[in-house]
């Protein structure tokens, strides 16, 4: 027995994996140790990004109407039973799933239960984008732990640096959007392809195109190709079959019972947007240049270094920059170059379509900068010390680097100065007694008219009595409505919602004269409309864009932004003949909360 004992110890153990993926992507049985120290942890690698993106819930702007209409204003409708219906929402249209809408109710329906219906929404409002942040940044941790291990400790924390400071990532991580939620997939899909876990790829991508946002679908098709040339279909075929069903049985279950109708979201989502059931065009048309045009806005020198990676991996793979071949790498990070390819050849352009891919673009930014720094240091080497030329090649990276945080923090800024008027305006909408309204209505009208595209949502309205009303504008197309219970609420088919953008007399309230606030955008000389019947109650600086230069309209320089912006005013009015101001009207509105 001694002697079967000692043999059992001496029995050779099992070699580290040495599968094709493995040694393609450089993963290595032991890590040096005497480098851990400099390393950060994923644990470290989430809380510095949950603490970037909840600096972006709390000064972050919503940059598209859609947002607003499509999904702020009908989960104000689940919570607090009145908000804003567009026509997507229509029971004869159903375009929109209500289950990616009932994800969110599991944060914001205990908030609203705990903060009430008044001033406090606007800690629902916030409590949800903080929901938002985390899977943020849980699923950008999670590529973070893949670069980590699978290409190199330095490579990973560019990676990090770039998605905390990313003005892009400031923009996209807390926003109410499918496109929002498929990132946060598409980036812990990337994830799994990078430790070569087919199931986790299937999975993410089944929840990010049926619960998220299905033209995405495309951005996940390398990954597919990926599976059927290398995976196991005992493996991901299974798996997918158990995903598919556990995302689409739920959504149709939902959609039955929010419609009030068998019908199935998803498919008539794709079949407007994809087959021509509608046209998309008609809510505008952009040239091929949109995207490079706000990818540079946005990602600043992330987008050109992003989009060079293949060239990059190229060169990696004829040995010019002493790095190695990884085509995992390549594989994992080519969503960025499908789905870019595809949502340009689209004449409807919008920049929240870019969403998808901002995580990936700041690995392939980071890769490249990596790269770069090795093939600076070899060729220099060959003319200078090996230590001079290493030298040089840290601090050119370390130029590019910093020229990428000081322009990410500069127009984050610039878009919290320039354009963050409309959510600290409607903040100071004061709160009025019953015995401050002046008239025989229960409802408070807050109105709008040209401004209508930058209503930041019902949630920053402080009262259930308070209800957004559109007034005659220069704006002619459609405009939503308030969802109506005694009609069906949400299984309502409103005659007043079409599928051509075109409007309809019932969407506006019956004269500026039976509003008791109004909001509006004038010249900071101008005077208000209408002295004798309306009083300035608040006021905020928006730029102007037409006589503002793109370049200081887009970033914020302190001192000179000044010196080169012009600016107009959002502005509060308030009724003189149906808000009684002396009977202790709250003008803290919702800043109370």
């Amino acid at each position: 027995m001694a002697s079967q004992a000692s043999l059992r110890k001496r029995r050779p153990q099992p070699s580290p994996d040495k599968s094709w993926s493995a040694e393609l992507i450089g993963l290595s049985a032991s890590k040096p140790k005497v480098k851990r120290h400099r390393t950060i942890s994923t644990r470290v690698a989430v809380l510095l990004l949950f603490a970037a993106r909840l600096l972006s819930v709390y000064f972050n702007i919503i940059h598209d109407c859609d947002e607003v209409f499509n999904y702020w204003e009908p989960l104000h409708y689940l919570l607090y039973g009145y908000g804003l219906q567009t026509w997507e929402y229509s029971a004869r249209y159903a375009l929109r799933p209500y289950l990616y809408l009932l994800l969110h109710t599991t944060v914001a329906a205990p908030a609203a239960l705990w903060f009430g219906s008044d001033s406090g929404k606007v800690a629902v409002f916030h409590i949800t984008k903080a929901s938002l942040a985390f899977f943020s940044a849980v699923s950008e941790a999670l590529l973070y732990r893949a670069v980590h291990r699978h290409l190199s400790p330095n490579i990973a924390k560019m990676f990090l640096l770039l998605l905390c400071v990313s003005s892009g990532m400031f923009t996209s991580a807390t926003s109410l959007l499918p496109s929002s939620f498929t990132m946060y997939t598409l980036t812990a899909a990337s994830a799994a392809v990078l430790n070569s876990d087919h199931r986790r790829v299937v999975l993410y991508a089944m929840v990010g195109v049926i619960w998220g946002w299905a033209v995405a679908g495309v951005a996940f098709l390398p990954y597919a190709v990926l599976l059927l040339l290398v995976g196991n279909p005992m493996v991901y075929l299974p798996a997918g079959v158990v995903f598919l069903t556990g995302t689409i049985v739920p959504m149709i279950g939902v959609d039955r019972l929010f419609y009030g109708k068998w019908t199935f979201s998803l498919w008539n989502f794709v079949r407007y947007n994809v087959f021509g059931g509608g046209d998309s065009a008609l809510y505008g048309v952009e040239g091929p240049s949109f995207y490079m045009r706000n990818g540079l806005n946005n990602l600043n020198f992330i987008l050109p270094l992003g989009l060079i990676y293949p060239l990059v991996a190229l060169l990696d793979l004829f040995q010019v920059t002493g790095n190695e071949w990884r085509p995992r790498v390549l594989i994992a990070l080519s969503p960025i170059y499908v789905w870019l390819a595809a949502i340009t050849a689209l004449p409807h352009k919008e920049e929240r379509f870019m969403y998808v891919i901002y995580p990936l673009m700041c690995l392939a930014a980071a890769a490249t900068l990596a790269s770069f720094r090795t093939l600076i240091s070899t060729i220099l080497g060959k003319l200078f010390s090996r230590r001079f030329a290493h030298w040089i090649s840290r601090v050119a990276t370390a130029v590019v680097v910093i020229a990428i945080v000081s322009l990410s923090l500069s127009r984050s800024i610039a878009l919290v100065v320039n354009y963050g008027a409309p959510t600290r305006l409607y903040t100071q909408l004061p709160q009025i007694p019953e015995e401050a309204n002046m008239t025989n209505s229960d409802i408070v009208s807050v109105c709008v008219g040209d401004e209508w595209y930058r209503y930041p949502s019902s949630f920053f309205l402080p009262g259930s009595a308070y209800r957004l009303q559109f007034v005659k504008s220069g704006f002619d197309g459609m405009l939503p409505i308030g969802f109506n219970a005694s009609q069906g609420g949400t299984a309502a088919s409103p005659p007043q919602l079409n599928d051509r953008n075109q409007g309809h007399p019932d969407t506006y309230w019956n004269s500026t004269a039976d509003c008791h606030f109004m909001i509006l955008l004038q010249q900071a000389d101008e005077a208000p409309p209408d002295p004798v019947h309306w009083e300035v109650i608040a006021q905020e600086p928006f730029v102007e864009t037409s006589r503002s230069p793109p370049l200081w309209r887009a970033l914020y320089i302190p001192v000179l932004s000044a010196q080169h912006v012009h600016w107009l005013h959002y502005v509060l009015l308030s009724s003189k003949t149906l808000v009684d101001r002396s009977k202790n009207v709250n003008i803290q509105g919702c800043e109370s909360a």
